[in-house]
């Protein structure tokens, strides 16, 4: 088979990553794309390092049975904590989240001050600060963990004007607000949902989604690396999850931006 013509892994611990294939959709609409939700060990946020390598590792061999071309980690736990040991496993392109996100951050930051929300482990790994510090040395790092966040958006909780997400989020952006950050980075994949409550608490900031930023970067490195498809035909989806194929189908839509249509298959990883 031509490799151009092979799909995209995509994986992430559950829905978030689908955030991602919306912006891979759009932007690359005849890609085919297998992604896999961990929907058993949701989440990664508060794993080790240790565990999070492993469960990257089987993730990512689950896809590779799919003959993909290339790998995106859909998830910024996972990025932040086990990517540099994939890329040392694995032959092929391994497009990440935090790498785009924070050069994103770094370019648009005007005042040289950026916030980061994320998961424990995420804000714990540091390495949001690590690359934007590589590429802006002047730049301080505002990192606060928010763990209550992907619950809240699981169940449903992210539009303006739910008093519950208004009022967890304001606990966690006044650092963020404190420091005059004019740039935040929304560090993990479910937070683009949160996207408008953010945006009414805190109107003057820049906001960066990793997903779309990786996007970008992925495109740049399919094009480089002449891996696109050639095909004037809509890419097609394929979902895995390690776990309640059901409500992944169910719930799903909210992330993706469309009703999921076809089958969500059960794996074991």
């Amino acid at each position: 088979m031509d490799k151009r013509n092979r799909p995209i892994g995509v994986f992430d611990s559950g829905l978030g990553g689908l955030t991602v294939v919306k912006k891979i959709m759009e932007h690359l609409p005849h890609e085919n794309i297998v992604y896999f939700g961990d929907t058993a060990r949701v989440p990664y946020g508060d794993r080790s390092k240790e565990t999070i390598i492993k469960y990257a590792k089987s993730d990512i061999d689950f896809l590779l049975t799919h003959g993909v071309k290339a790998i995106c980690i859909a998830c910024n736990t996972a990025d932040s904590m086990a990517r540099t040991e994939m890329e040392k496993l694995y032959d092929l392109p391994i497009i990440g989240v935090v790498e785009p996100a924070a050069g994103m951050a770094a370019r648009l930051s005007e005042n040289r001050k950026i916030g980061v929300i994320g998961t424990k482990a995420t804000i714990k790994s540091g390495a949001y600060e690590t690359v934007i510090h590589s590429l802006a040395p002047d730049c301080g790092v505002i990192s606060v963990p928010c763990p209550l966040l992907c619950p809240l958006v699981e169940e449903g909780r992210f539009l303006p004007g739910d008093v519950v997400v208004e009022s967890v989020l304001r606990d966690y952006l006044a650092p963020i607000k404190k420091a005059g950050a004019d740039t935040l980075i929304l560090g993990c994949t479910h937070y683009p949902l949160l996207y408008d409550v953010i945006e009414k608490l805190l109107p003057d900031v820049k906001l960066i989604s990793s997903g779309f930023a990786s996007t970008e970067t992925l495109i740049r490195t399919l094009k480089g690396l002449d891996l696109l498809n050639p095909s004037e035909e809509p890419g097609q989806i394929e979902f895995y999850v390690s776990d309640a194929p059901e409500r992944f189908a169910e719930n799903g839509g909210m992330f993706i931006g469309k009703k999921i249509s076809g089958k969500v298959e059960e794996v074991v990883v």
